[in-house]
């Protein structure tokens, strides 16, 4: 039996073949999507839609998910197709928290 390939691209992946082949013969060259951080404004309007229903990343429209660190109490809702992500943020009865940081890749140390 034989395998059937997929034509499925990665977003990041280029789809002008001269430039995944390194070609120069353009001058202009659009860089790959890649992943933005989303903004504490879109993580409070995020959390509201999550809670209702499904999120969609405002980028793509793709399902967000929602990584969860028991640890630390905190969420952080990261785009299934495109990678945009949130900082990691903690739920509190007065509402969102977003903790600070310039590192989005994992939630703060615990304070307690």
């Amino acid at each position: 039996m034989g395998s059937v390939m997929s034509d499925r691209r990665s977003p990041n992946e280029h789809s002008d073949p001269d430039a995944a082949s390194g070609a120069s013969g353009s001058q202009a060259t659009i860089p790959a999507p890649g992943p933005r951080m989303l903004s504490e404004g879109q993580v409070v309007a995020l959390w509201a839609e999550f809670k209702s229903g499904v999120a969609s990343c405002p980028r793509d429209a793709a399902p967000l998910a929602l990584a969860v660190d028991g640890a630390t109490k905190s969420y952080r809702f990261v785009c299934t197709r495109c990678g945009n992500a949130s900082l990691w943020f903690d739920v509190a009865p007065t509402g969102i928290q977003v903790r600070g940081g310039d590192d989005p890749s994992g939630p703060s140390a615990s304070d307690d």
